[in-house]
């Protein structure tokens, strides 16, 4: 395998201790990250009703996002504990998501020495997409840890467990699946005693995103379906989808990761590349490359080509970028001589100028931004009983509400996402929200006979249009 190489000396913690005490800080971490308001998002609250329902037999996922099998490993048993379930859950995506800069830095100083690991998490975790993805419960995180995980046990040699990693980030995102094949067969040519424990986890994976969703929406396909009706600001309806996904994952990165993917290319041309650390590199850019072409396909096809889809790639250019960099200093201070450090030194001064800035600049708008999805979050409950109680909206009519608020609704009045529209009809008990800061609440007003607003509280607005008792 292009990835294979020697193993480079990590830092000595993370050598002796392995990741269990650096993953323990994280769950820790998460765990105090409650403190803070916060909340899920779409995607998430649904798998949490779906653990409700699974552990209620009463599982209908005919509405709301594609089913993912992770997540539900971990909501199904969350469900058993009630209204903390979705506290449980943002600690384990949060959890993921630092231990996924644990890595990140442990396969940066793999590749490029300790300063190359910790750019590389530093870009990693100052990224707006991760910050949002960790503070909003998303799954994101999670897929970084896998496959950056993955990636760092095959070059210890741990082969087995790198391709149950593999297995887990394929149970969260498909684009994993080709790699994972290709990954499957050369383990079973390196070794046909393997077979079994191959074929058990491939097989896992059909069974565990379709078999759900035959039984929650009664077709195998529902997930598939689900993802080939993008929103309208979708890359599918661009010109060109692929050039729109080539350049989402360009503005995923910030500049000074960009420098170093082109120093690290540089560095390689002029073949001065530390020895023992360009072929792992290079595997892991060609990675990187591959997942973000397959997400163009698969736009091109039809399918949605959000810009989460490329996280996972735009984690390991990341790392990239920081070992390029690294790369490019040593070569640098080599050459310079006495006056090395001077100039190592300066690099590193105008790296840290650039992350200061590239944070200053993005993060204040994505913290205001989660800011506002935890106050509505939190408002709901307050509208609903302003309103009379849940259980006098649901004797009113159908609820409709905002479309990015439908599992929230769902939730807060225990019922599931499909019993939660947006397009109002009579009878009707409408939440009217804007999901996103000073935009427009949606629904939009309607008129409907006898409707009239009952409520307000915070950003929302309760109107009923009850039918005949």
């Amino acid at each position: 395998m292009l990835l294979d190489a020697r193993p480079a000396l990590v830092t000595p913690v993370l050598a002796r201790t392995g990741f269990w005490i650096p993953f323990a800080a994280c769950v820790g971490i998460a765990f105090l990250s409650l403190l803070l308001p916060s909340t899920p998002t779409y995607d998430p609250w649904a798998w949490i009703i779906w653990g409700r329902e699974v552990i209620h037999f009463d599982l209908l996922t005919t509405s709301g996002p594609s089913w993912k099998p992770l997540p539900m490993l971990f909501t199904v048993p969350f469900a058993l504990f009630g209204d903390a379930a979705p506290d449980l859950w943002l600690v384990v995506a949060r959890a993921g998501t630092l231990g996924g800069l644990v890595v990140a830095y442990r396969l940066g100083t793999r590749l490029g020495g300790p300063a190359a690991g910790a750019i590389g998490a530093l870009a990693l975790a100052l990224a707006p997409w991760t910050v949002r993805n960790a503070a909003l419960g998303n799954s994101e995180g999670l897929l970084v840890l896998c496959v950056l995980w993955a990636c760092d046990r095959h070059l210890d040699g741990h082969r087995g467990q790198a391709f149950f990693l593999a297995i887990a980030a394929g149970m969260l995102r498909p684009e994993a699946w080709p790699f994972l094949l290709l990954y499957a067969l050369w383990l079973f040519w390196q070794d046909r005693g393997r077979w079994w424990w191959i074929g058990l986890g491939l097989l896992s994976l059909p069974a565990a995103w379709l078999l759900p969703e035959k039984w929650g929406s009664g077709s195998y396909w529902r997930a598939a379906e689900r993802a080939q009706q993008p929103n309208a600001n979708s890359p599918a309806f661009a010109d060109s989808p692929t050039l729109a996904i080539l350049g989402d994952a360009l503005e995923m990165l910030p500049l000074y990761v960009i420098i170093g993917l082109g120093a690290a290319v540089l560095v390689g041309l002029l073949r001065r590349v530390p020895v023992g650390r360009g072929a792992p590199a290079l595997g892991l850019a060609g990675f990187a490359v591959g997942w973000i072409l397959l997400v163009a396909v698969m736009t091109e096809a039809g399918y949605a080509g959000n810009q989460r889809y490329l996280v996972a790639p735009a984690a390991i250019l990341c790392v990239l970028g920081g070992v390029g960099l690294s790369w490019a200093a040593g070569d640098l201070a080599v050459r310079a001589g006495r006056h090395g450090r001077t100039v190592v030194a300066a690099i590193g001064g105008a790296i840290t100028a650039l992350v200061i800035v590239g944070a200053v600049s993005a993060l204040p708008d994505t913290v205001r931004g989660i800011g506002y999805q935890v106050e509505i979050a939190d408002q709901l409950d307050g509208a609903i009983e302003a309103a009379g109680g849940a259980e006098r909206l649901k004797d009113c009519g159908h609820i409709y509400t905002n479309a990015y608020t439908v599992p929230l609704v769902a939730w807060n009045l225990r019922l599931h996402t499909n019993e939660v529209g947006f397009r109002p009809a009579y009878p009707a008990a409408i939440l009217r929200v804007a999901h996103v800061r000073n935009q427009r609440p949606r629904p939009l007003p309607i008129r409907l006979p006898g409707g009239r607003v009952v409520a307000r509280h915070g950003d929302w607005t309760v109107a009923l249009a009850c039918g005949p008792r």
